[in-house]
């Protein structure tokens, strides 16, 4: 299993890599570069890059290895823009998601590959994308591209940002920092040049981005952006003990313990887990405390009031 996990880290980093270099690569930038082919010897690494590069073939990427230089084509593997339906979501990942075991055909076959070609690549310095949630299917292509660009150059940028429904757009500029997730939604961080702070958005509230050509210094990341999302946007916070039938509840599990039927949650956001148990209604069998149990009955009678 360990070998596996290694693979996938290995071909999709090789993959982002030569999507966002401008020219061929050689052995030695691969080694130096790219997690997994280092500490080799050059040969051991040209045979291990073209035994990825044949793997990456087959699952229909268009990557190359000759004469001692790899790259990807990347006017075959372009792609159009596109809306990434719920499934491709689920397997999109950056950094610690692609670290999970699996094979790398999922990957190939969903929504990273789309997000690569369009030129939303990882930053190895300083990954752009930490992580990627459930939100994503809802994100614009090109809205997301824009500030990936804008993120890995520390360029100032611009854009249209909507509180809430029926609300006009506000223009907000932003020193961008990075795109981050907390309860199965997207955020972009950074530091709001008009409020003089750092600031927490939405990201599928966020169009209309554009670059901001400035000679002011550019306002650098300070701490952890996982840390300020959690920091400025976590509400109340509770522990739940909740109970389901039919192995349901795998969402809450993985923010939790679960032993056989029972989940444990301690420390988790109060609007997500009640959000998360109204979601298991048909395979609810107890909840607790009281006060957790009330909310999520007043969410379902809300529910089916709306419809």
């Amino acid at each position: 299993m360990a070998d596996d996990k290694d693979m996938v880290i290995r071909q999709v980093g090789l993959t982002f890599a030569l999507l966002a270099s401008p020219e061929k690569r050689d052995i030695a930038w691969v080694q130096t570069h790219v997690d997994g082919y280092g500490g080799r010897s050059r040969d051991a690494a040209s045979h291990l890059i073209r035994r990825d590069v044949e793997e990456l073939r087959r699952l229909w990427v268009p990557a190359h290895f000759a004469d001692g230089q790899v790259w990807v084509d990347k006017d075959l593997y372009e792609l159009p823009p596109v809306d990434l339906t719920a499934e491709e979501a689920s397997v999109v990942g950056l950094a610690v998601d692609l670290s999970q075991p699996g094979t790398l055909g999922s990957f190939a076959r969903s929504g990273w590959t789309k997000l690569a070609a369009s030129g939303a690549t990882r930053d190895f310095d300083a990954p752009t994308l930490v992580s990627v949630s459930n939100d994503i299917f809802q994100l614009r292509p090109d809205t997301l591209r824009a500030i990936v660009a804008c993120v890995r150059n520390k360029q100032r940028m611009s854009f249209d940002f909507v509180r809430a429904p029926g609300k006009e757009p506000e223009r907000r500029t932003v020193d961008p920092w990075g795109v981050v997730s907390l309860n199965n939604r997207a955020y972009f961080v950074g530091f709001d040049i008009d409020r003089e702070q750092e600031r927490v958005f939405r990201v599928k509230k966020m169009s209309r981005v554009k670059r901001v050509n400035t000679s002011e210094t550019f306002h650098e990341q300070v701490g952890e952006l996982q840390q300020i999302v959690e920091a400025m946007l976590q509400g109340d916070v509770v522990d739940a003990v909740v109970t389901v039938s039919g192995n349901a509840g795998d969402e809450l599990a993985t923010r939790g313990a679960r032993e056989g039927d029972t989940i444990t949650l301690n420390g988790v956001d109060r609007d997500w887990v009640v959000r998360a148990i109204a979601s298991l209604a048909g395979h609810l069998v107890a909840v607790e405390p009281a006060e957790v149990r009330a909310d999520v009955v007043k969410l379902l009678r809300a529910s089916k009031e709306e419809n």
